[in-house]
């Protein structure tokens, strides 16, 4: 399975604009981290490896809700770690 920066982009563009369930993002990144469990995830650019793992692990974690039952993250939580990582 390969994974391009640009598909973690994509990701962070539909999760700021609420146009995908966190839930679902959350769902499409655990994937992503199993095929890197069974050691069959490709990086594209490969230079990138770490940045793109670095945003799955945070995608993995974006429908995490506090004991009210409110999301953990804010919108702005997910726009800043795109920033901090340039994605």
């Amino acid at each position: 399975m390969q994974i391009t920066l640009t598909e973690i982009s994509k990701k962070f563009d539909q999760l700021i604009n609420e146009d995908m369930p966190r839930e679902a993002i959350a769902e499409w990144a655990k994937k992503r981290q199993e095929a890197e469990d069974d050691d069959l995830l490709e990086y594209d650019p490969p230079s990138e490896e770490n940045k793109i793992w670095r945003a799955i692990t945070y995608l993995m974690g974006v429908d995490l809700k506090d004991t009210d039952g409110s999301y953990l993250h804010s919108i702005e939580n997910f726009i800043d770690f795109r920033k901090k990582m340039e994605i």
